[in-house]
């Protein structure tokens, strides 16, 4: 009786005394945890990080804002109880390894929300570029309540993240082993220039690494001290197409783990184009739109033999080559990325003897290649390579190479109109910069804007417009104007920088969606740019209202003689002339852009696509075009 008391005594203490918090329930603040945000709009939240989370698929994030921020991060209560609950630990790091993020840890004993945080844990200093543990004693608190607070301090933040907060106490005994996440047990296709990642084991201080070409073996990394981490890089020691050994043992003041297990993988197959001497012909495009595109990925490349330079971007230990023949002094290199960001330079000369043309970095969402004054006839080499942060995250992407052309409506006096419910598409590559109306719209840039395109949009009824550029390949920026091109007055704006904004889905670059309120017969004015000189390239408009009142006449003239079949379909829909489509783009019923065909077969693939209704809208080769409402089973 006296043992099962004594459990009942110390099991609330075992409760609440020790937590860990991954922020995985969800995309609010867990139950007991709060912000304070001091420094805008952009303050602490909950979200999915654009690399990968350090454990889990969540963390507490702030994001990029051009006022200095004084914003707190602030843990549920801490019942700190010696030998239970005397330590805190998270995990820190910034979102760009090139913009290091200021913060400090501070704790407060009185209460959570006051902002009466005045004990330094610790001092001001810049988050790593990766995930890096912090651990902090609070044994001077024991028997007290307190709440611990990570305060982003920077004056220009960009992007912080925190993980993994755990409290608990100091180990007292051996650990026990850990297990390896990825790779995982006999995986094959593993990135030679790749990592090791395991699960945190609370009472470790720290792991080692053994990874051999026989099991058990050492040959690779014999017992090497990774230190407090979950990762281990292994750029530059790993052969391609190779089966390797690993182990982890985590390791604390009372010893190794022991009896740990072994875990076997073998790495992928060098690409062939992983060197300039072998690089893939590209054929160019003879008009803006791309016809001959080429899927390509860095998985399993190496370090590249060529020394030319890189433009001072990062990942060139992972890169592939192309090559094509210019066929006009103005080309433009595409590669859009399906899963991690891409970098892409361009060069010319011989392998061996290049020289730089220019390059872009792949770091806001697009790794298009603007190339002028090319001799048309010779040859150019294109490296294209991963430029995430993180070590050896493989890219998969597509590439062109077309020729640009100047937009038709490059100014506001030769805008398009489109049609109520419409999709148009274009490429703003050389498009001019625009110097914006004295009634300007604000955002990053309040005196020019880059690479402008002009449209217009006439509402049928009083009431919601919404513009989305959901399909545009690069960071974009929308504008709205009423009045006339000699007299422009602001009605919204609205900009993609730093995350896709919340009505883009399925689009991995930050794109942009406006929603305004309209009067029935104005005609508004939009202007859609990058965010930067930097960021051009294909883009897609598609604008949602109310057509009930619009009159036959203004919805297109043209006889509708292209069909679509079956209607409802599954998985296959049949354009009966395809030989007059010029390109196909789906939306679905909220108008948000789904995707886009070039150059479609009479056969489209749309099984990727949920159930429900969606409109399919083909651009004619004669510049018609047409919208069909279908159904996906």
């Amino acid at each position: 009786m006296k043992k099962l008391l004594f459990f009942l005594t110390i099991l609330p203490v075992l409760m609440f005394g020790q937590w860990t918090e991954n922020f995985d329930g969800g995309t609010t603040l867990p139950t007991g945890w709060a912000v304070i945000n001091n420094g805008g709009p952009n303050g602490w939240d909950i979200r999915v990080p654009p690399d990968a989370a350090q454990s889990g698929t969540n963390v507490a994030g702030i994001t990029y804002d051009d006022t200095a921020h004084n914003d707190y991060l602030i843990t549920k209560a801490i019942n700190v109880q010696a030998g239970i609950s005397d330590r805190f630990s998270f995990y820190v790091k910034s979102g760009y390894s090139s913009f290091l993020e200021n913060y400090e840890v501070l704790l407060s004993t009185t209460d959570q929300t006051s902002g009466a945080f005045t004990v330094v844990l610790q001092p001001t200093e810049k988050a790593p570029g990766v995930w890096t543990k912090k651990t902090i004693s609070l044994s001077a608190y024991a028997g007290q309540t307190v709440y611990v607070a990570i305060h982003a301090t920077d004056t220009d933040q960009f992007y912080l993240f925190a993980d993994t907060f755990i409290v608990d106490s100091v180990p007292t005994a051996v650990p026990p082993c850990t297990t390896i996440n990825t790779p995982v047990n006999g995986a094959t296709g593993v990135q030679a220039d790749g990592i090791l990642n395991w699960q945190h084991i609370t009472s470790a201080t720290g792991y080692k690494v053994r990874v051999g070409t026989t099991s058990g073996g050492t040959d690779v990394a014999n017992n090497v001290d990774a230190g407090d981490v979950t990762t281990y890089n292994t750029p530059g020691i790993l052969n391609s197409n190779t089966t390797y050994y690993a182990t982890v043992i985590p390791y604390n003041a009372f010893g190794d783990a022991a009896g740990c297990s072994e875990i076997s993988f073998t790495t992928a197959a060098v690409p062939a184009n992983d060197n300039c001497a072998n690089a893939v012909s590209l054929s160019v495009s003879s008009t803006e739109t791309c016809t001959n595109s080429l899927s390509g990925t860095t998985a399993g490349a190496t370090q590249s033999t060529e020394t030319a330079p890189t433009c001072s971007i990062t990942g060139i230990n992972d890169d592939v080559w192309y090559s094509f023949t210019a066929t006009a002094a103005t080309q433009l290199v595409t590669v859009n990325y399906t899963d991690n960001a891409t970098a892409t330079q361009v060069y010319s000369g011989s392998c061996g003897a290049l020289a730089t043309v220019s390059c872009s970095s792949g770091a806001y969402g697009n790794s298009n290649v603007l190339l002028t004054n090319l001799t048309a006839g010779q040859m150019y080499y294109v490296r294209v390579y991963s430029s995430s942060t993180a070590v050896a995250i493989e890219s998969n992407f597509s590439i062109c190479v077309t020729t640009p052309v100047v937009p038709a409506n490059d100014t506001c006096d030769t805008a398009i109109a489109i049609p109520c419910g419409g999709i148009v598409e274009g490429n703003n590559a050389l498009a001019a910069d625009e110097t914006l109306p004295s009634s300007t719209c604000g955002g990053a840039d309040t005196t020019a804007s880059y690479k402008g395109v002009w449209y217009t949009v006439t509402a049928q009824t009083t009431g919601a417009i919404t513009v989305n550029a959901c399909g545009t390949e690069f960071d974009s920026y929308l504008r709205v104007y009423s009045g006339d091109c000699s007299s422009l007055t602001c009605v919204g704006n609205t900009s993609g920088v730093g995350y896709a904004d919340s009505g883009c889905t399925n689009n991995l670059y930050d794109a942009s969606t406006l929603t305004f309120n309209a009067t029935a017969g104005t005609t508004y004015y939009v202007l859609l740019t990058g965010y930067s000189a930097e960021r051009f390239g294909k883009y897609s408009i598609s604008i949602t209202q109310d057509c009930t009142t619009m009159a036959t006449a203004d919805i297109n003239k043209k006889e509708n003689t292209i069909k679509v079949h079956p209607n409802p379909f599954t998985d296959i829909l049949n354009i009966s002339d395809a030989s007059k489509v010029k390109s196909v783009s789906v939306t679905d019923s909220a108008g948000r852009w789904m995707k886009t065909i070039d150059t479609p077969s009479s056969s489209l693939y749309l099984g990727d696509l949920k159930q429900g209704m969606y409109l399919i809208t083909l651009h004619m080769k004669d510049g018609s075009v047409q919208t069909i409402k279908t159904i996906k089973r």
